[in-house]
């Protein structure tokens, strides 16, 4: 499912179904790493999309949310409300080392996507896919 009006219509019924919240989560800053950041924030976008059409009514991807400085006040707050809400799961899907109490964090490799072929990327999105779906797979499991 995703942060849209007719899923979010939906997830009120069934939150009990969709028990995992996906977070993406990046770093947005405008430093020296910036073209790092907008390759990381590429890749969760398409991770994310893949993940979602995986697990379709299994999971809610949020919209993702960005940092600067690694703060990572907002994402802890945001955790504490979709455990309100009602999910067994969060997940932080990120290349990022911040840890948040209360969720489990999938760490992404960081792949530089702008000069590969569509080709190779795509095979590298899909391995990334695998590995997170393998993640989530293991966090149910639990």
């Amino acid at each position: 499912m995703l942060y849209n009006q007719n899923d979010l219509k939906i997830l009120k019924d069934e939150i009990e179904f969709v028990d995992t919240a996906v977070i993406p989560f990046a770093s947005s800053d405008m430093t020296v790493h910036a073209p790092l950041n907008s390759s990381n924030i590429e890749m969760l976008h398409l991770v994310s999309i893949q993940l979602e059409k995986q697990f379709k009514g299994r999971l809610l991807i949020t919209p993702m949310m960005t940092t600067v400085d690694e703060n990572i006040s907002v994402l802890a707050s945001y955790v504490k409300q979709l455990r309100t809400y009602g999910f067994k799961n969060i997940v932080v899907l990120t290349h990022l080392k911040a840890e948040i109490d209360d969720a489990h964090r999938i760490k992404l490799n960081e792949i530089p996507l702008e000069n590969m072929s569509n080709e190779m990327k795509i095979e590298m999105i899909n391995d990334e896919v695998k590995t997170v779906m393998k993640s989530v797979i293991s966090i149910w499991n639990k």
